[in-house]
Parts: structure tokens; sequence; C-alpha cells
């Protein structure tokens, strides 16, 4: 009689046949001389002739997806940092109150950091946007540094700092391509900086963003600007809360037929 096969029980054991032992399919071989059991052995089901016999679960079926007036609120709640202050978005356009920097800082480099990078943003905001973009511009500043100071000193310089915060709020207000005019380079050239803009920016609207989830971790639903996501209304200019207001009004009412 040949000897067992390398990799498989000894003849004349049936070792899992009628057992989960085996953790991958097997197929048992039996051999009878006369009616008697002479030879068995197992080997993988993979590969033989028998393999289209094992029976492979199907997947649940996928749940199906919410109504897209739903998915559009969800989105909502995360531009604008929760169901509440969606409830009270108006297109009301930010003003100049609750701009003013600090008067005390824990070191002189820290005030020296924060005078700079407002001058720089005030400067851009006048050469390339409006007053009204200044005012998000600042209070981008002052969150930044009202929830997490390093991530205003760690900034290479403040030119970096400053390129940061215009990306992030300009995406969190669709004024760059391909949603707005603007080309977000220019930042970039504005400072004379050799990084693009978004190296440091992905940084600041992370930290902006706290613990909300990252734009390119769920999916954007139709007939929605490409907006970042901050979750900070007071970011948002009034043109881009107008949208946002109108966007709300036609999923409240398409959850309402």
């Amino acid at each position: 009689m040949d000897e067992p096969r390398a990799g498989t029980p000894a003849r004349g054991t049936v070792p899992g046949m009628f057992s989960d032992t085996w953790h991958t399919p097997q197929v048992t071989h039996l051999v009878f001389v006369d009616g008697l059991l002479a030879d068995s052995w197992q080997e993988p089901v993979a590969g033989t002739p028998w393999e289209s016999y094992v029976r492979t679960p199907a997947p649940p079926p996928a749940p199906p997806p919410a109504p897209v007036h739903e998915q559009v609120h969800t989105w909502l709640t995360v531009v604008c940092g929760g169901r509440d202050a969606v409830d009270a978005l108006t297109a009301r356009p930010l003003d100049d109150g609750a701009i003013d920097l600090p008067v005390e800082y824990p070191q002189p480099a820290d005030r020296q950091r924060m005078e700079a990078t407002a001058e720089l943003l005030d400067s851009v905001a006048a050469r390339f946007f409006d007053p009204e973009m200044s005012y998000a511009f600042r209070h981008a500043l002052l969150s930044l540094w009202a929830d997490d100071p390093e991530a205003v000193t760690r900034a290479t310089t403040a030119a970096h700092l400053a390129a940061g915060v215009c990306w992030a709020v300009g995406k969190a207000n669709g004024v760059f391509h391909p949603v707005g005019t603007h080309r977000v380079g220019t930042i970039q050239d504005a400072f004379a900086l050799r990084s693009p803009a978004s190296a440091y920016g992905n940084v600041v609207a992370g930290t902006l963003r706290g613990f909300l989830p990252r734009a390119d971790r769920w999916a954007r639903p139709p007939g929605v600007p490409d907006l970042e996501p901050l979750g900070r209304p007071d970011l948002l200019l009034g043109a881009t809360r107008a949208r946002l207001v109108r966007i709300r009004d036609r999923a409240r009412a398409a959850g309402a037929v």
C-alpha cells in the first residue's frame, strides 16, 4: 500500500469527517474492497474536480441607502457643526464682531506669531476677497489659538500659517476652483511659498474640524457643493450660508412629502 500523502492524515482514519475540525473545505476519499473500507484520506477540495460542490454562503444584502434628503441633512450637520447649528443657520453675513486678537499670551513669540498672521490674512483678504472674508479668516485664527495653540506656533512661519488658514476657509466656502472662481495657487503665490497652501491647510482644517469626519470618509450626497466640512458656522460667508439655507429648506420639503 502506498505511503500516506504528505500533509494528509494517515490512511485508515477519517478525522474531521463529520465535524468542523478542518478550517478549509476538504474532500474525503474512501476506498472499499469487496465492501470493506480499505483506505481513506482527505485533501483540500480546492483544485479538485469536486470544488464546485462547495457552497459559499452569499453575503448579506447591503442595506438600502438612506433617502437623498436624509443624506443631505446629515451632510449639513457635518458642514455646520450639528443639528442645532443647521436649524439656526441664516443667510446673515459675517460682521466684524469678536475678531479682536487676545490681549495676553504665554510667550512674546506667541503674540508676534498671531499679530503677524493676522496682518497677512487682512492683506490677502483686501487684495483678493472682501472684508467679510477677512472676518472669516480672523475667526479661524482665533479658533485655532483657542483649540490648539500649537497649531499656531508650530507652523514654519506666519506665512505658512496664514496660507493654511486661507486654504481651509476658502475650501469651506467653495471659493476656489472648481467650485468657485479663485485659483488656489493664488494663495501660494501671494505668500511667496514654495509649498502649496494645502500643505499646512490640511493641518488647519483638521484642527478646526476636531473630531468630525473628514470629507473623504463619507460620500457627499448629490446636489450639494463640494465644501470642506469644518463644522464652524462662524467661518461661513453670507453667500455660503444662503446656499446652505436653500439646500436645508429643500431637504426639509422633500422629507415632508
